[in-house]
């Protein structure tokens, strides 16, 4: 068996990353060694740790730096041949880290991610992993469908994930070239994973270990729970970093096959961004991805020059990839569903010239 580290990212994690630390020590196959890595809390979380469970590494970054930060912190420090990254407001289930490592084993996996149900609906699937959609966003498997409708349960090979709970070899973490810092929030996950298929590595689902995914209320800037306000600040950082993901790891001849495609999705995505109040956001997106032209190029340049896999061997098509609740009006979701109708048949179209 491999060694393993189990890595918790925290901010304000109060109550919820203690049941997270419990519920790793609870594993039916033990962690060699369990981390926390802190951001700067500020609600006596980092003391609860310290003296509920001194056997726990605890890493303080001294300010909130994200996710992405937090992950590459911890690869040097974590001593496993494995990392196990999850967040503190997702508990696993006590076999779950024994099945992850039952497929990384039977499928020589470089990284193996969980089946992810919510709480407190536990009977709904946030995800079952997830894939890369042409149009440049995270298509979930599964994604908040109830567990009586999921036909097919069985372990899957995958194009992209998000980054909930991640069993990675954490050599191949290095390799990669970890997290991408620049993305504080949003599509770092789909980001890293869609790089790490980029650059040939092999991503598995092992729906059959589960994690539980603790939503709460979230922050209200950035959190949407199906109703309610959509957060600006939470379209703008989508928006943005959807874009600098297109024009940094998709090929050229990917974008120049796609470009009519993406062109008019880009053109419904302003005028739904004129409709909500997001005109502002809109266009400080693309003002980010053009004052930052250099540095998108430069990022551009090191993940095609390791390119292994085609665009076609990783995108998909389907259904356009939304929030759920994000659409109110029937007329909408008839108008959304005709425009995915639309562009899905022209990437059937286009799909071998990439």
């Amino acid at each position: 068996m491999p060694t393993v580290s189990g890595v918790i990212v925290t901010y304000n994690g109060g109550s919820k990353v203690l049941r997270c630390i419990e519920a790793l020590k609870r594993q039916d196959v033990p962690f060699d060694e369990i981390i926390v890595v802190d951001n700067a809390s500020t609600d006596g979380s980092p003391v609860a740790i310290r003296e509920r469970h001194p056997d726990v590494q605890l890493v303080e970054l001294g300010a909130n730096r994200g996710p992405s930060a937090s992950r590459n912190a911890s690869l040097s420090v974590a001593k496993g041949e494995l990392i196990f990254w999850i967040d503190n407001d997702i508990y696993a289930d006590p076999d779950c880290l024994g099945r992850m490592l039952q497929a990384w084993k039977a499928e020589q996996a470089d990284l193996v991610v969980p089946r992810i149900v919510l709480i407190p609906e536990e009977h709904i699937v946030q995800a079952d992993g997830g894939e890369a959609h042409f149009i440049g966003t995270l298509t979930l498997r599964n994604g908040f469908t109830p567990i009586s409708q999921i036909r097919d349960s069985r372990r899957a090979r995958i194009g992209a994930s998000p980054s909930g709970c991640l069993l990675m070899v954490r050599r191949v973490a290095s390799e990669v070239g970890g997290f991408d810092e620049s993305y504080f929030f949003y599509f770092e996950d789909y980001e890293f994973s869609l790089r790490t298929r980029i650059l040939g590595y092999r991503i598995v689902c092992e729906p059959t270990a589960v994690v539980r995914h603790d939503r709460g209320t979230g922050n209200p800037e950035l959190a949407f729970r199906g109703s309610g306000k959509y957060p600006t600040e939470r379209a703008r950082l989508l928006m943005r970093n959807r874009l600098r993901t297109l024009l940094t790891h998709y090929s050229g001849r990917t974008l120049l096959a796609l470009f009519p495609a993406l062109a008019l999705y880009e053109l419904a995505n302003l005028v739904f961004a004129v409709t909500r109040g997001w005109t502002r956001p809109w266009l400080q997106s693309w003002g980010w991805v053009i004052t930052n032209h250099a540095k998108v190029s430069e990022r551009r340049r090191w993940i095609q020059s390791r390119r292994r896999l085609a665009d076609r061997e990783i995108l998909t098509g389907g259904p356009l990839p939304l929030a759920p609740g994000l659409l109110k009006s029937g007329l909408l979701h008839w108008a959304v569903q005709a425009f995915s109708t639309l562009l899905n048949g022209y990437w059937r179209l286009t799909r071998r010239l990439i």
